[in-house]
Order: structure tokens, then C-alpha cells, then sequence
């Protein structure tokens, strides 16, 4: 029952208004006290069910090398006002590590790391703390590179151990090139270490290769009771990772439900929870099908009440703007994309300055369907109210060479509002 009320509660309090499209501060106040109330146990699910990563940051030789800045701390301010609860924090350790015994982390960086993690879990947010990167144990499983990632995983117990249980650990990242077999032993034996000091924590692992839904449901089950098992999804990757074609056929989502499906079904047999902790599509994809994509991710993970980190690299799969502090359109999606929102969208250019925006309903509790409207860069707006069963709305007086957003909202009631995602379209 707390997984539904708290799912109730999330939608309650991280709603954009009619002419509003951010949630505020005192939302995720009200948001942080029904979680409190609602947390028992271990019943984390619910509470950290849209989440973010904070990518290319701390995963390259050192910290600012790639396309990003180092972390800052306003990071953490920005993602608990849009409404995110889990952050998840890949962070290379080898580069900062002896190459020999006794395979001592540097302090500096080990330092760093525990400041950046105490900025998201001092701000009541689920941390995820993982190795991401480290090639060099992927590339050669041999008995030194085995010790040597053993002690930085005894050594990130150690230093995090008294750390709030919002602090869950990752043990590896994508381990291709190791074996199924190898990827097991490994799980076994940083499990095992990180018991030692942290005895009920939450510690993430998965299969081998790039961590698809195959792998992780392939991979040995450990003998433990605080597990979590991931996947990683960029699927058709020659769509989401290359931004190739299109995306949004009627097989195109039935996949993407059945692997959400899979996920749920396989956490049920093996009382494992799950996760997707990384998707997303390149901003080269087609818009209106990169917004479905994301919206259909969305919409699954919340069905099957598995929380997701959508991957934000600050670059080609960019989310948040680290540098401006902003927030495109996807972010919307990630907060108040639903199961139940209105849902295939389409536009037609009915004469030179009107357009048709139709939309298929798939809620009949609404009374009410509000259409907001976007133009260029601008914010969205509201144009108009319609009928609680409209299905198509025409928008005239348009200008040639513009391009106009739409997206459709159901309200439920004075609080409660289901989302489209946006689609896009000009004269």
C-alpha cells in the first residue's frame, strides 16, 4: 500500500500548472515529508522512482576532463527542485588508485567523492555510488587486478559505512569483456566486502557485457537479502545512440512495454527489486521521436513501479543545463510523463496557418482537457480549454517558418494533472 500512496503522492505534488511548467520548492518540501511518512523498511521503491545521472563527470581520468565541469554543489539544489530523488554518481576510481599493494585511493579523491555524495544524501536524495570506467579489471581479469579492485571496494566501505541507507553502492558499471562467470565471481566477492562493513545496505549489480535485460536476469542470483539488480537500455541503439530514423511505431513501443514487462515479472520470481539506471536518446534523433521515446520509458517504469536514472551526460545526451541551470523539455517528461496521459500524438498542416493536433485519451476520469502551446524556445502556454473527451484541437492564425510545440494535459482534479509528451510541428 505505500508503493501506491506514495505513487499517488508523487503525482499530487509534482504538477505544472495550467500556465506553469516547473514544479517549486515547497512541492518538493511537501514531497520529502510524504516519503518520510511513507518510508518503512525497506521499501526505498517507491520513494526514489525518478532519478538522473550525473554523467561524464566524475568517471574520467580526472574529474573535468571530458565535456564537463567538476561538480558543484547547486547541482544538488537544481535536481530536487525539478522533482528528481535519485541521483546516480559514476565515478572512476583506478586513476586514483596504487597499481600495487596495498591498492591505496588516493585520500584527495576519496574525499572528493564523499563531498560530492554528501551534497545529494544532505539533501534527502537516494545516492548511487558506483565504478564506472575502470577498463583496466575488464580488460584483464587477473588475480592482481581482482585484489586491487577488492580493496577499493574495502576501502569505499569503509569510508562510507555510516552513511544514511539513501546511499546505495553499484559494484560495476557495463563489465564488457568479462565473462558471465567472471562478472558472477566478481559480484560474489565485492558483495561479500562490502557486507563486512555496511551488513544491510543496499548494494546494485548486474550480468556482463553492457548490462542488457538479458544479462541481468542471466546473472547468479547472490544469497542476500538487500540486493538490487540494474539494466541499461539505448534500445535501437542505432536510433537512441546514433539518431538514425524514427521511433514510435506501434512495434516500437510493444518492445519497449515487454522489456519493462520482462524486468517486473523477473523482480517478482526473485523478490530482487530493479532498476533501469541508464537510458535516453542523442539530441540528433528526430524531436517527436525522441520525445515518445523518452515518454514511453517513462510510462513503462512507472507501470511497473521500477525507478529509473535517465543517462544525462551533459553532451550529446544532455538533460540539465549545469552551466545556465535550466531544464529543457525532456525533463517534463521525466517528472510527470504517466501510464494514464494522453498519448499518440499527431499533427497535420490544414492550411497555410493552421494546424490539427490530434492525441488519443486513455484516462475517463478528467472533466476537462487543457492544450498548452510553445512557440520557438519560448515557455509553454495555455491556449485553451476543451471537453474531457476531445480528441483533436485546430490552432490557426499560425505563422509560416515557425515551429509550434503542443502537448495535451488531463486534469483529474484541482491537483492532479496527466501529461502528454510534446510534438512539434511548423507551416
Amino acid at each position: 500500500m505505500a508503493s501506491i500512496a506514495l505513487h499517488l503522492a508523487r503525482i499530487y505534488l509534482f504538477i505544472s500548472v495550467f500556465f506553469s511548467i516547473s514544479c517549486t520548492d515547497q512541492d518538493a518540501q511537501n514531497l520529502q515529508q510524504v516519503e518520510d511518512t511513507l518510508a518503512t523498511g525497506e521499501d526505498h521503491i517507491p520513494l526514489m522512482l525518478r532519478g538522473i545521472n550525473l554523467g561524464n563527470t566524475l568517471e574520467p581520468g580526472d574529474e573535468g576532463d571530458w565535456n564537463n565541469g567538476p561538480a558543484l554543489e547547486y547541482y544538488f539544489d537544481d535536481y530536487k527542485s525539478a522533482g528528481f530523488t535519485c541521483i546516480r554518481i559514476p565515478v572512476r576510481w583506478g586513476s586514483h588508485t596504487l597499481d600495487v599493494p596495498p591498492y591505496t585511493v588516493d585520500r584527495n579523491w576519496m574525499a572528493r567523492i564523499y563531498q560530492v555524495v554528501s551534497w545529494g544524501l544532505d539533501r534527502d536524495l537516494y545516492i548511487i555510488l558506483n565504478a564506472h570506467h575502470d577498463n583496466w579489471i575488464k580488460e584483464n581479469y587477473s588475480g592482481a587486478n581482482v585484489a586491487r579492485f577488492e580493496s577499493i571496494w574495502s576501502q569505499i566501505s569503509e569510508r562510507f559505512k555510516d552513511k544514511s541507507d539513501k546511499l546505495f553502492f553499484e559494484i560495476i558499471n557495463e563489465p564488457h569483456g568479462l565473462t558471465a562467470e567472471q562478472v558472477d565471481d566478481l559480484n560474489t566477492r565485492i558483495l561479500s566486502i562490502i557486507r563486512t562493513n555496511n551488513p544491510t545496505r543496499k548494494v546494485i549489480y548486474s550480468g556482463h557485457e553492457w548490462s542488457a535485460i538479458e544479462q541481468m536476469m542471466s546473472a547468479r542470483i547472490l544469497d542476500d537479502e538487500h540486493l538490487m539488480a540494474y539494466w541499461h537500455s539505448y534500445d535501437p541503439w542505432s536510433f537512441a545512440g546514433e539518431g538514425q530514423g524514427t521511433w514510435g511505431t506501434a512495434e516500437d513501443i510493444s518492445t519497449t512495454m515487454s522489456m519493462f514487462e520482462q524486468a517486473g515479472d523477473w523482480s517478482a520470481a526473485n523478490n530482487i527489486p530493479v532498476m533501469i539506471s541508464e537510458f535516453g536518446a542523442v539530441h540528433a534523433c528526430d524531436y517527436n521521436s525522441r520525445m515518445r521515446h523518452y515518454a514511453t520509458y517513462v510510462e513503462e517504469a512507472v507501470r511497473n513501479n521500477i525507478p529509473f536514472q535517465v543517462w544525462d551526460d551533459g553532451g550529446l545526451f544532455r538533460i540539465y543545463g549545469r552551466e545556465d541551470r535550466t531544464w529543457p523539455e525532456v525533463k517534463n517528461i521525466l517528472m510527470y510523463a504517466h501510464p494514464d496521459g494522453p498519448t499518440d500524438l499527431r499533427i497535420i498542416n490544414v492550411s497555410f496557418n493552421k494546424i490539427k493536433v490530434t492525441w488519443r485519451n486513455r484516462t475517463s476520469e478528467n472533466d476537462k482537457i487543457f492544450i498548452q502551446r510553445r512557440v520557438g524556445d519560448g515557455p509553454f502556454e495555455g491556449i485553451a480549454e476543451l471537453t474531457s473527451e476531445s480528441e483533436q484541437y485546430e490552432d490557426s492564425d499560425l505563422s509560416v517558418g515557425t515551429l509550434y510545440d503542443y502537448r495535451i494535459l488531463a486534469p483529474i482534479d484541482s491537483n492532479l494533472i496527466y501529461y502528454s509528451y510534446p510534438i512539434r510541428g511548423g507551416l
